[in-house]
């Protein structure tokens, strides 16, 4: 689940659960109530501006309107997988962290949200120290090649304006008109200061080349007319006759240390990815072998989070905020041993102490008895339709586990949460059996609806 502020609204991303694990979609705006949990004192009852309940078959919202390109900001698989409901309160106007505290007066309902929203800082507030930490090559770098040190709070939109024909790919990327405060538009002397970073991805997800630019610009009166209709609209290009697999674009704020990270993506479909995978080494004992950072049609997509030394529980996934996410056919990363193994392009550089939660869908064209086994070092779990099916929970070596279900013609969903404790060894490998069939990798391109005739 992702929070993120919105002008002076912090918009809280929830899930709501029943007593069998089903998504609940009927929550009304007065069955739920929200509370700021101060350092000091009793928590405060916060407003509740709006609700709207999020289906999760939509499609990307902020599409530039064509089919090839994907925008997307953050960690989005558990908000494209699960139903959920989008809750507004007022912000806090103090910078920093925030705790929160969501209830519902319906019962036996489990909530599942972030328990902290970030408030960046402004002109008012940020120091010369702040700036120091907070305004350097490195923090632009991080944020479009991995993730935002800081929690991103300016909230950009992209298009591809030219994506063939000549020898780059140009964006349009506009922060929009409700962050220009966080950029500082509005001061005694009107002023725009920006570095822009764009991250080039490659079809396995590897970074191929990273681009940065500045703009030091004075607005006049008709700039700040167009401001307040279109944002701050500004041009990079990535260097290619054809569009990147995937271009992460960031912009930091000098004045004040604001963060937006958007990217831009053409999710590799189903036919490449199997003639890719026929002709690329397969990876053994390394945690790239999770994923890609590089979109991809009908496969797992997992968000990513960093986690502490010492996790012991899958559960532990929810008390912190995802940075990523990554994309995969199939769950097959056997048990070695990754001591001298680095992290996943483009979300992170370590390869302990993180957590990768999947969600994915699949069509079965052949009904009855399926068989599964998953395997892990440290924890996981399979829930298909909802349904906890295996339960491999805990900091273990190597586990190994079976369940069967019955399963219809159709479409059907998977959710498979996973953590990776301490050194030095990891796994995770989920195989299925349909009806007289064999055990073999759980390979999620072998389950698509069949092809129709034109």
């Amino acid at each position: 689940m992702v929070l993120h502020v919105e002008s002076h609204e912090a918009v809280i991303d929830v899930i709501a659960r029943d007593r069998n694990n089903l998504p609940i979609a009927n929550l009304a705006a007065n069955e739920f109530q929200v509370y700021e949990i101060p350092r000091h004192g009793r928590p405060i009852s916060r407003r509740i501006l709006y609700i709207r309940t999020i289906d999760p078959g939509r499609k990307n919202e902020g599409a530039d309107g064509s089919s090839d390109f994907h925008v997307s900001t953050g960690a989005v698989c558990a908000l494209d997988a699960v139903l959920h409901y989008q809750i507004a309160i007022p912000a806090s106007s103090d910078p920093g962290y925030h705790t929160i505290l969501v209830k519902t007066t319906r019962q036996h309902v489990n909530l599942v949200f972030r328990r902290q929203y970030y408030v960046g800082l402004n002109r008012k507030s940020v120091t010369a120290k702040d700036l120091k930490r907070l305004v350097t090559p490195d923090a632009l770098e991080e944020a479009a090649c991995y993730h935002s040190l800081t929690p991103p709070t300016l909230e950009l939109t992209a298009t591809v304006i030219e994506a063939r024909g000549g020898n780059s790919t140009r964006y349009s990327v506009a922060i929009k008109p409700e962050s220009l405060n966080d950029i500082g538009v509005y001061g005694a002397v009107p002023r725009v200061q920006l570095d822009f970073g764009v991250c080039v991805f490659d079809t396995d997800g590897e970074v191929a080349r990273y681009l940065h630019s500045s703009v030091d610009h004075r607005l006049n009166s008709a700039d700040m007319e167009r401001l307040r209709s279109r944002g701050f609209v500004s041009l990079l290009e990535a260097p290619g006759s054809e569009p990147p697999a995937l271009a992460r674009l960031a912009v930091l704020d000098r004045t004040t240390g604001n963060m937006g990270v958007v990217d831009v993506s053409r999710p590799l479909p189903v036919a490449f990815q199997k003639s890719h995978g026929e002709k690329r080494k397969k990876l053994i004992g390394d945690i790239r072998a999770f994923g890609s950072v590089t979109p991809a049609e009908d496969a797992f997509c997992g968000d990513v989070y960093e986690l502490p030394v010492g996790a012991v529980s899958l559960y532990e996934l929810g008390e912190h905020d995802p940075i990523g996410s990554i994309y995969t056919n199939t769950l097959d990363v056997p048990n070695e041993d990754i001591t001298h193994v680095g992290g996943i392009p483009g979300i992170t550089h370590s390869s302990v102490w993180f957590g990768i939660d999947y969600y994915g869908k699949f069509y079965v064209t052949q009904p009855g008895e399926y068989a599964f086994e998953l395997q892990s070092d440290d924890g996981s779990i399979l829930e298909i339709d909802n349904d906890r099916l295996i339960d491999l929970d805990g900091a273990h070596p190597v586990a190994k586990r079976t369940a069967q279900d019955t399963l219809s013609v159709g479409w059907h969903s998977i959710h498979v949460p996973y953590f990776q404790g301490p050194p030095t060894a990891l796994a995770l490998v989920l195989q299925i059996q349909p009806p007289g069939q064999t055990m073999r990798p759980f390979n999620l391109n072998e389950f698509v609806p069949p092809a129709t005739k034109p």
